[in-house]
């Protein structure tokens, strides 16, 4: 559903980011029928999440819009490795959960890795509409990008208040 908004708002969807997770939603057996069903699972255990790529419609060809506004693809990873489109990437643990305990937390590992791709040219402005915990802000802050985010949520907004300054000092190994 927010696909199709974001495409029915004219931008263009571009493909999708898989961030392969295991996590603890899914797979468990029928509550109080354990034992009785212990072969069953009641759903598949989740193992990937979906973050779609969007982008405004072109004008002209890749290269004219990179010169133009700085945008249009993807940063890649390094010369020689183009940017992927999955992602491992174990569920935030730790410190991070520590430090903003919202229930949706996305790792700064995943996070920097999404962000810096965003601006190829590693210029523009990184936007997060739904910046529940602030960790794409904390992403863009801790990679030397400008970022803006709005939540509707007043609880999650003062998550990510308190939550930035700390998610973007965080040392990140990938």
């Amino acid at each position: 559903m927010t696909f199709h908004a974001f495409q029915s708002a004219g931008l263009e969807k571009r493909g999708e980011v898989i961030r392969l997770v295991t996590t603890l939603r899914g797979g468990d057996r029928p509550k109080g029928a354990e034992k009785e069903f212990s072969d069953v699972s009641m759903m598949a255990r989740s193992g990937w999440e979906p973050w779609g790529i969007f982008r405004k419609p072109m004008i002209g060809t890749a290269a004219a819009n990179l010169k133009a506004w700085g945008t249009g693809g993807l940063r890649r990873i390094s010369a020689d490795e183009p940017f992927r489109d999955v992602i491992p990437c174990s569920p935030t643990r730790g410190r991070e959960r520590e430090i903003a305990p919202h229930p949706s937390l996305k790792p700064q590992r995943f996070m920097r890795q999404l962000v810096r791709a965003a601006l190829p040219l590693g210029v523009g402005i990184i936007y997060d509409p739904f910046a529940g915990s602030g960790s794409t802000l904390a992403a863009a802050e801790a990679i030397g990008y400008r970022a803006i985010g709005t939540d509707r949520d007043v609880e999650y907004f003062g998550i990510a208040t308190r939550a930035f300054p700390a998610l973007s000092r965080l040392a990140i190994v990938q």
